[in-house]
């Protein structure tokens, strides 16, 4: 054997051999790659985007009550038109950063909001009317917990601050500058006396629906996350919330899990997720849909269904996020218990899935699945969220209290406020690299099947080689022995 076929079938061994390690341990070499890159450190890849994730748009639509006279002194149903979207480019960045020995971090979020005007339809100067919060706040306290033997000293101060059930403010007002109401003044300056009735962070000094949030590192709350250090399987899912792991709700339904929502754990399977949000203190599950490829990445996509904000009938899991003497159709949240009792209920937008009744207690919801649906796509193998479509409806709550002039003739409606869209996606600068990690595996496996291919193949080629040299041997052997016989023999003839 030739020095070059032996350095060959050395090589063909070596290919053999790296081949079978490639395919037959790829999933060993992609959790080492996700624990070195993906994993939550200091100094991991993913660390820098996880502080500071990529801007994404806030779409906010506001909904403009044209009838406001009709349904306070008639009791006509509310009348409601979609403004907007006033469009805002929304930051995050993580804060107080405090890495546990139990391979959580603990961190805070500040978010900012950056008008787009150029985008927006419309100016945040635009006047529009909706319903009052802090008005069906003291009708919502009336109704439950102030004794009637009071209503008639609420009554008189209403009418003498001469509040309104419906009130007109610019947009900017609505969203995030604040504006002045009597309530609020007479709130604080009376807070010793009314202070058993109403929650200690009702009190401020202004209402918007984003006030005093901008650029906040309070609001959001305090997190503890697990990092993926130690056991991927809990990579991104919440631990605590405020420091706590069960709260507002009682039973399963106040347990604190379910993911952050920047990484989800490796390996996600074709049946539900689970997104802890601290809006609306709960977690929320969203369920498969479909496959699909957006930006040519496989994803799984998985949306908001019918079951999220579905009532104990509907959905048996959602029981005890009512109580017992409230009994709701489905399709709307009560958040009022982690909102200082304000009668708020969120639901998908325009009443979207949610039971018909909604609808008829106010006109112009029109739902669209298209425009209406969450829908959260995910590269499956790494958990990282390709494309996020998180869509949310603020509606309050209005009901008569007969002894209360404001409130008298007030039909029971959910009067939507506003909805709220949230879009993100991966980077224009991170597509190709998602990409090479969604096919990483299928990449090692082709480069294992390739190597060993080509091992084969070499050996094949050596051992063919070797036959046919060792066949010409074999054939080529009696001729020579048959030749030198015969000279010889002429040899000896001649020398005769």
């Amino acid at each position: 054997m030739s020095k070059y076929q032996w350095l060959g079938g050395v090589g063909a061994i070596a290919l053999l051999s790296f081949g079978i390690l490639l395919f037959s341990t790829d999933s060993q070499v992609f959790n080492f790659i996700y624990r070195s890159q993906l994993v939550l450190s200091p100094n991991s890849t993913s660390f820098p985007m996880w502080r500071d994730i990529p801007a994404l748009a806030a779409n906010i639509y506001l909904f403009n009550v044209t009838n406001p006279d009709q349904v306070t002194n008639e009791g006509a149903v509310p009348i409601v038109s979609e403004v907007g979207p006033f469009v805002f480019m929304e930051s995050h960045h993580k804060t107080k950063l405090v890495w546990n020995a139990n391979n959580t971090i603990t961190y805070q979020q500040i978010r900012n909001w950056k008008h787009v005007p150029e985008l927006t339809n419309g100016s945040l100067s635009d006047y529009i009317t909706i319903v009052n919060p802090i008005a069906a706040s003291i009708a919502d306290l009336l109704r439950v917990s102030v004794p009637k033997s009071l209503h008639l000293l609420v009554d008189l101060f209403l009418r003498t601050e001469k509040e309104k059930i419906f009130v007109t403010h610019t947009a900017n007002e609505i969203i995030f500058k604040g504006f002045d109401d009597p309530i609020l003044k007479a709130m604080n300056d009376a807070k010793f006396i009314i202070k058993n009735f109403i929650p200690d962070g009702a009190f401020m000094d202004k209402f918007a629906f984003f006030y005093a949030r901008n650029g906040s590192d309070w609001m959001d709350g305090v997190f503890n996350m697990y990092t993926g250090a130690g056991d991927t399987s809990k990579m991104g899912k919440v631990h605590s919330w405020n420091y706590s792991t069960q709260n507002f709700f009682p039973g399963t339904c106040g347990k604190v899990k379910g993911g952050a929502g920047e990484f989800f754990p490796p390996g996600l399977n074709k049946t539900y997720i689970e997104l802890y949000s601290n809006d609306l203190c709960r977690t929320l599950r969203f369920d498969f849909n479909v496959t699909s490829s957006p930006r040519g990445i496989p994803t799984y996509e998985y949306t908001a269904g019918r079951n999220m904000f579905g009532n104990g009938s509907v959905n048996p899991d959602n029981k005890c996020f009512n109580p017992a003497t409230v009994s709701l159709p489905s399709g709307v949240f009560n958040t009022s218990i982690c909102r200082f009792g304000a009668p708020v209920f969120v639901s998908q937008p325009h009443f979207y899935l949610a039971d018909p009744y909604y609808s008829s207690l106010v006109h112009g919801m029109r739902p669209n699945p298209e425009k209406h649906t969450t829908s959260l796509k995910i590269e499956p193998l790494s958990g990282v969220p390709v494309e996020v479509l998180a869509k949310f409806q603020l509606n309050v709550l209005i009901d008569k209290v007969p002894d209360v002039a404001l409130f008298k003739h007030l039909p029971r409606s959910f009067v939507p406020v506003m909805w709220v869209e949230n879009a993100a996606g991966v980077p224009d600068n991170m597509v190709f690299q998602m990409k090479l990690f969604a096919m990483l595996k299928d990449i090692l496996q082709g480069v294992g099947w390739g190597m060993f291919g080509l091992g084969v193949g070499i050996m094949l080629i050596l051992t063919v080689k070797f036959i046919s040299r060792r066949k010409q041997e074999e054939d080529g052997g009696p001729l020579i022995s048959e030749g030198l016989a015969e000279e010889s023999d002429s040899e000896n003839v001649f020398h005769e």
